[in-house]
């Protein structure tokens, strides 16, 4: 008997414990496949967003700065003035530089000074809260619809790209993928969202996805301006 009850009990102590192993053994499988994403981390997620925002907050700056001098002298020659298909001062001429009835560049200038100071905040290991990445992201998908919007209305309606705008395209469009990633699968979006396989592709891969993105838009800066681009190759 007392061996009967040993056996018994010994079952009873694998079937109990076979769960906790089987859900290592498919955590460790999952890590395997899936690793954690470089951006999940708070530090490497902050000296990400400190290093956008610092490039289109400068981009913005400069902006800000030859549009005064484009103010005070309208045959002003600016430092992004290439040739005429690529030139600021040109692009500056025409209503849809002032949107909201003061020049973009201020605008872009105040924009990028929240995802600095989260950034910032990050990298010291301060702890975020969700509601407040919640905010960033909304913030950065209205900046995305304004340079998306800029794009198509400065290449196809105004026929100018305007270079320093378009660093602005470059930082903006990456910040708005990768922090919509972030909150995806840190759940701040809910648990529904945070647990669909699917979306946790996308959501791992939003760097990559903010890349294929940039490279349509120069693709289609290429195309647009052929004429420049062709010359080149000649």
């Amino acid at each position: 008997m007392p061996a009967a009850e040993s056996v018994h009990a010994d079952s009873v102590s694998t079937r109990e414990s076979l769960p906790l192993t089987e859900d290592r053994a498919e955590g460790t499988e999952e890590a395997t496949i899936a690793p954690r994403p470089w951006f999940m981390g708070e530090v490497s997620l902050g000296v990400f967003l400190v290093v956008a925002s610092v490039i289109g907050f400068l981009a913005s700056f400069e902006l800000s700065i030859d549009k005064v001098r484009k103010l005070e002298d309208p045959s002003a020659q600016l430092s992004c003035d290439f040739n005429p298909f690529f030139s600021c001062g040109s692009v500056m001429a025409y209503p849809q530089s002032q949107l909201f009835g003061f020049p973009n560049q201020f605008l872009g200038i105040a924009a990028f000074i929240f995802p600095l100071l989260l950034g910032v905040l990050l990298i010291s290991r301060t702890r975020i809260p969700g509601w407040v990445m919640l905010g960033l992201n909304s913030g950065l998908l209205l900046g995305t619809v304004l340079v998306m919007y800029l794009f198509y209305t400065s290449i196809y309606r105004i026929g100018i790209g305007c270079p320093w705008c378009m660093v602005v395209w470059a930082v903006t469009i990456p910040m708005f993928c990768v922090v919509t990633g972030y909150n995806a699968l840190a759940g701040n979006f809910g648990a529904r969202v945070r647990d669909n396989a699917f979306i946790r592709v996308f959501a791992a891969n939003s760097l990559l996805i903010s890349l294929l993105w940039l490279f349509v838009i120069f693709a289609c800066v290429v195309i647009q301006f052929w004429t420049f681009f062709g010359s080149l190759l000649r």
